[in-house]
């Protein structure tokens, strides 16, 4: 026999079955939680993403005009290459290249 009265079991009993339900919602909390700051980390990662990936396609697409350019102004013969690579940026043994 138990050195505890019913109503004393009973009273520890609900006692470790709250402990037990509140270490379970803050388990589930935390779960959440962390799920949410990982969807909130993916989505910044994304936008992130993306804007870098814009800023190197524009800048790509800025060389790639200057070499269109260079080509153009190279071909037309008015200009020396050093002229050329003061006005488009690039440097003269890339424009030799071309």
């Amino acid at each position: 026999r138990s050195a505890f009265t019913d109503s004393e079991l009973l009273a520890y009993n609900l006692y470790w079955l709250n402990v037990s339900t509140e270490k379970s919602s803050l388990e589930r909390e935390r779960m959440e939680g962390r799920e949410e700051g990982r969807a909130e980390g993916e989505k910044i990662g994304i936008e992130k993403g993306r804007a870098e990936g814009r800023a190197e396609g524009r800048e790509e697409g800025r060389a790639d005009a200057m070499r269109e350019m260079a080509r153009a102004l190279k071909s037309i013969g008015k200009m020396t290459v050093e002229e050329i690579a003061v006005a488009t940026g690039l440097s003269v043994a890339e424009i030799n290249s071309l």
